[in-house]
């Protein structure tokens, strides 16, 4: 069978230039937020969730709402007390999606960060079914869930009404030695519901949902040094914060025009803008079926 180029490196292509790190045009501290907003953070007690916490500190928030799992909960207090040192004037809070209502009287932004990979398995025969069962208990099923009791919240409030996934690129892997069966195929299910979502609760550009899916680079976190081979990690080089500061990016504006879409922290901003006119008639930067024409590029990241 002909060899196409694969689309992660497509997608990883998609602006000529990359960063590892934040440039100055995003740094947070240079980036304010247009207005006040409270965002709520889901998976802010570590690594990148603690990252985006710092970034929209620096950025002007002016309440965080921080959650994470249960176990993670002295982590969280950490973040809590170094995002209340960048800025002494932010309202810092953790709630569930009963309460927290009762706390703010508005949410203007939803970030769901939290993730899960488990044991990287390349062979649907091998592993255990139950660990492909918890890959998608918490990638799929958590965003469903997280978007199924909080996007309501958004959708009533008069603020920004945007819901920020942190996605991957391994969404768009299907073979080599980090092709993890349940980790690939679930972040692929969560770019989906994402797309989704912006169909269901988007379509309206003055006042619907703006929601993005981001890969927010090659993170050597916690769970990546647990899990990822040998083979990729001289590939783990991306700055932990350079996801926050390129949602401040995003948040910064409306942009709906990159509604449903699967971007990448990594990416060039005035780039992607160049690109602006490009993505939305083509309707890039979504997952597509290839049926191949004689007007089709296969170098389109559909």
């Amino acid at each position: 069978m002909p060899q196409r180029t694969p689309d992660v490196v497509l997608a990883d292509q998609f602006t000529p230039t990359t960063h590892s790190h934040p440039p100055a045009a995003l740094n947070p501290a240079n980036n304010k937020l247009p207005s006040p907003l409270n965002i709520l953070i889901v998976g802010a007690a570590r690594g990148i969730g603690a990252g985006i916490a710092y970034a929209y500190a620096h950025a002007g928030a002016a309440t965080l709402i921080l959650t994470a799992r249960a176990s993670s909960l002295d982590k969280l207090a950490e973040v809590e007390a170094k995002v209340k040192q960048i800025d002494g004037r932010i309202t810092v809070r953790g709630a569930l999606a009963e309460n927290v209502t009762k706390q703010v009287n508005r949410i203007d932004i939803v970030i769901l960060n939290s993730g899960y990979s488990g044991p990287v398995v390349t062979k649907m025969t091998s592993g255990s079914p139950r660990d492909f069962q918890d890959v998608f208990d918490v990638n799929v099923q958590g965003t469903y869930l997280i978007a199924h009791y909080l996007i309501p919240l958004l959708i009533e409030s008069e603020g920004a009404k945007t819901f920020l996934v942190v996605s991957s690129f391994a969404s768009c892997i299907v073979r080599g030695h980090i092709a993890n069966t349940a980790y690939c195929v679930s972040k692929f299910a969560q770019a989906r519901l994402v797309e989704f979502l912006s169909e269901q609760f988007g379509r309206d550009e003055d006042g619907g949902l703006v929601c993005v899916g981001v890969h927010p680079g090659a993170v050597l976190t916690e769970m990546a040094d647990a899990t990822t081979p040998d083979s990729f990690r001289k590939y783990l080089t991306d700055d932990v914060g350079l996801c926050g500061a390129f949602l401040i990016w995003l948040c910064r504006e409306r942009r709906t025009w990159l509604n449903g879409r699967l971007l990448s922290a990594n990416w060039d901003i005035d780039e992607l803008m160049e690109r602006r006119e490009s993505v939305k008639a083509g309707d890039l930067l979504k997952f597509g079926f290839r049926l191949g024409s004689a007007t089709t590029s296969e170098q389109e990241i559909e």
